[in-house]
C-alpha cells in the first residue's frame, strides 16, 4: 500500500492551528532545501545548520500570516534567503573596521 503523504498547504492549514507535528513534517521536507539556501550564502556548514533552525522558527512564528497556503514553497524560501543575507550583512558590519 502507498501512503499519501499530506499536501503543502494541509500541513500549513494545521500549523496555523496550532499542530505541532505537522510542522515536524514541514521541517523534515525541507530542512535540506533550507540548509542548501543557507549555504549557498555564507559557504559554513555550521552557519548554515544554524540558520536553517532560525528559519524555521520564524516561519512557525509567522505561519499564519501566510496568506495562500498554495505558495508556502516560495515564501519559505524567502524566509531563508532573508535570514541568510541579513547574516552575511550582520557578518560584514561586525568585520568592518
Amino acid at each position: 500500500m502507498n501512503a499519501v503523504l499530506p499536501t503543502d498547504a494541509s500541513l500549513v492549514a494545521q500549523s496555523v492551528a496550532g499542530h505541532r507535528p505537522a510542522f515536524a513534517q514541514i521541517v523534515s521536507r525541507y530542512q535540506a532545501l533550507v540548509c542548501s539556501v543557507a549555504y549557498s550564502a555564507t559557504g559554513s556548514l555550521s552557519q548554515s545548520e544554524d540558520l536553517a533552525q532560525e528559519t524555521f522558527l520564524s516561519a512557525w512564528q509567522r505561519i499564519g500570516q501566510l496568506g495562500n497556503p498554495q505558495s508556502f514553497l516560495p515564501w519559505l524560501r524567502q524566509v531563508a534567503r532573508n535570514r541568510a543575507i541579513d547574516h552575511v550583512r550582520a557578518q560584514r558590519y561586525r568585520e568592518t573596521p
